[in-house]
């Protein structure tokens, strides 16, 4: 019985990594589709409410306020509105003289922490000008023409959020950081690019994001205590009928965690995230009527978000149980991540982060364990944290 129970579990453990895996071929073919033309900027450039959530970011807010006064944009059209989250450094203090000495900035405190989503839907209540919502996060440093690439696919009035291209700074710093490079280069340079092209709602990534105003406030702004707040609005607005969009020239740039113990804390914190969206909306997505097929089932993939990893660790020690198809599965998934990766640093042009291949055999194997932590919590409803990430020196 034991055996039986095995080998039927090895085989469902197969057919999920076999789906995973042909999904990113897909995807590997989708993103070297010549792209999309770009539509005429709009005119009038929108007006725009640009949002810097913060909670003790002290350490990198001078150089986000930096960034964000040389962009590129009308100043009429454009309000800043720093959001301090309760801190309990010396953020606020930093901030109160350089956002007074600029017109059309402001700086909203909250008393009390109150988690992102909800401290950006403090900021929408209070601020109700800009047609555009735009999200900075405070460790992120866009390039003075990125909100004007941004904004550019809001000439479609069906795009109801666009996402921008994220670039980590710093890929050499440690292991850590190097396979975080790699991450966000195949999720950019593959998986958004071939869902843009295949119009299947590619991912907001949080920050350096836009949002029409009309499509947040239909939704009814941000979904408070959500761990994955863009991620859960990536659902929410394809099930409504936005289009999302993905703008690869709105460049940022950001650092990316260092050590071992922060990549660890970040990845298992977007688990547990994805958990929640799974919990949330995979009835809502299966049940939608007049949903396109295949982006019902891009979305019900994207909401099961980590359960690939989970699965691969599942895999492994089921195999020695249940070997043949369940090998073959787990073959296919590990060669996969290394094709993209190949693929990705070869489109992007970026020479540095091929170091950092080499510990790719070592976090594949991790994450498996990072995604069952972080489901796990989301499971136990453990509570949901926003930490204060410091920027390296």
């Amino acid at each position: 019985m034991f055996l039986f129970l095995s080998k039927a579990t090895g085989a469902l453990v197969a057919a999920a990594l076999l789906l995973f895996t042909a999904r990113r071929w897909v995807y590997l073919w989708a993103a070297g589709w010549r792209a999309l033309p770009a539509p005429p900027p709009p005119d009038p450039l929108p007006a725009v409410l640009l949002l810097v959530p913060a909670r003790d970011e002290a350490a990198n807010l001078p150089a986000c306020v930096d960034a964000l006064a040389v962009l590129d944009y009308p100043p009429d059209r454009l309000r800043v509105v720093f959001v301090d989250d309760g801190s309990r450094d010396d953020g606020h203090r930093l901030l109160a003289d350089r956002v007074a000495a600029r017109p059309g900035w402001a700086l909203l405190r909250l008393p009390a922490g109150r988690g992102k989503a909800a401290a950006l839907n403090a900021a929408l209540d209070r601020f109700p000008e800009g047609e555009l919502v735009v999200v900075v996060d405070a460790d992120d440093r866009p390039a003075p023409d990125a909100l004007r690439a941004l904004v550019r696919p809001f000439a479609d009035p069906a795009v109801g959020a666009v996402t921008g291209r994220r670039r980590v700074a710093n890929p050499l710093a440690s292991p850590a950081a190097g396979q975080a490079a790699l991450e966000a280069l195949v999720h950019q340079e593959i998986t958004l690019r071939a869902r843009d092209r295949l119009d299947l709602a590619p991912p907001l990534l949080g920050s350096n994001c836009a949002y029409r105003r009309a499509a947040l406030d239909a939704m009814g702004g941000f979904t408070p205590g959500a761990l994955l707040e863009d991620s859960d609005l990536t659902v929410r607005l394809a099930l409504a009928g936005w289009r999302l969009r993905f703008a690869p020239a709105a460049l940022s740039r950001h650092e990316a965690p260092v050590t071992f113990r922060a990549y660890w804390r970040q990845h298992t914190r977007w688990a547990h995230g994805f958990g929640d969206v799974a919990g949330a909306h995979l009835g809502p997505v299966l049940r939608q009527p007049g949903l396109r097929l295949a982006l019902r089932l891009e979305l019900v993939l994207f909401s099961l978000g980590y359960l690939d990893r989970a699965a691969l660790l599942a895999g492994l020690v089921l195999w020695p149980l249940a070997p043949g198809p369940l090998g073959m599965a787990i073959a296919l998934y590990l060669i996969m991540p290394v094709v993209q990766v190949i693929v990705a640093l070869r489109r992007d042009g970026t020479a540095a982060p091929w170091r950092a291949v080499v510990w790719l055999p070592a976090f594949l194997a991790l994450e498996g364990a990072m995604a069952l932590t972080g489901l796990a919590r989301a499971a136990l409803r453990r509570p949901r944290v926003w930490r204060r990430r410091v920027v390296p020196a």
